[in-house]
């Protein structure tokens, strides 16, 4: 179950759209819960280990993309920097 601490820091990173991109991981696994159980299961409301296991991946891939999209953005000024002074 996903604890509202846990849900508090999960909160900083949290993708658009999560549920849709939850959901859609798990039907690529084989697996069809609704938005609605989804959602219960991230407020708290109800224990599903593999929403919860999927909730981690997604928000996981969420995040690294974003470290990797900031880490490129700062790549680009440094070399703006360094080719326009």
């Amino acid at each position: 179950m996903i604890t509202a601490t846990q849900r508090k820091e999960l909160e900083k990173i949290k993708p658009p759209k999560y549920r849709e991109k939850v959901k859609n991981y798990l039907s690529k696994n084989g697996h069809d819960f609704s938005l609605e159980t989804i959602q219960k299961v991230y407020s708290g409301k109800r224990k599903n280990l593999t929403i919860e296991e999927a909730i981690v991946v997604v928000f996981y891939n969420h995040l690294k993309d974003q470290q990797t999209t900031d880490s490129n953005i700062t790549n680009l000024i440094n070399k703006i920097n360094r080719d326009f002074p």
